[in-house]
């Protein structure tokens, strides 16, 4: 019967270690390589939309900050840095969002919409992250934000897409690492207890 009992721990070593590697080699070509499809090409082609890849968009239409959010351990102890969420239009009329951790990033995207609405020449700003769906949450505040405006009559199209700029490669890198010494330590105690038992 104690053995049974390290059946779990087993799985679990097994499952995390699994899902490492499957995730590692989702995202390798970005890790170790850098390497994104070009999203602005796909609006303008009207190609289908690259859902959990790693993109890179030329951002130059913003509408601004609709959130800001911060990291919370524990729900009680906040970490340091904020992540703020962007609305842009992209090449197709569709708003899509930027969601950004670094400061100077930060500043990029609220000088080009300082620019942008002040009618003065900008360069635009380069976003690099992982193609995702915004949480329930942020997807409120930003119907909000654009709440008073009649997005339709425009034919502009209000999407949950966003690019996670906080997706970095070593951020993926290190989660990555974690996660697999997390799934051999636990697979690999797992199996001396169980041969322990014998």
């Amino acid at each position: 019967m104690s053995k049974l009992k390290k059946v779990p721990g087993i799985l679990l070593g097994i499952f995390l270690t699994g899902l490492a590697l499957v995730l590692f080699l989702h995202d390798a070509g970005y890790i170790f390589m850098g390497h994104t499809v070009d999203l602005n090409e796909i609006l303008i082609n009207g190609e289908e939309l690259p859902r959990d890849k790693y993109v890179t968009y030329q951002c130059s239409v913003p509408f601004g900050n609709y959130a800001e959010t911060r990291s919370y351990v524990g729900g009680v102890i906040p970490l340091p840095g904020k992540t703020q969420q962007f609305a842009f239009l992209g090449e197709n009329d569709m708003i899509l969002s930027a969601e950004i951790g670094r400061k100077s990033k930060i500043q990029e995207m609220t000088e080009l919409t300082d620019d942008y609405y002040h009618g003065e020449g900008f360069e635009p700003v380069t976003l690099v992250g992982c193609f995702e769906i915004i949480s329930p949450d942020m997807d409120r505040y930003l119907v909000n934000y654009f709440s008073d405006i009649d997005l339709e009559e425009e034919g502009i199209h209000l999407t949950s897409y966003v690019i996670n700029a906080t997706k970095t490669r070593l951020k993926q890198a290190l989660l990555y690492l974690f996660l697999l010494a997390l799934g051999a330590l636990v697979l690999w105690e797992s199996v001396k207890k169980f041969r322990e038992e014998e």
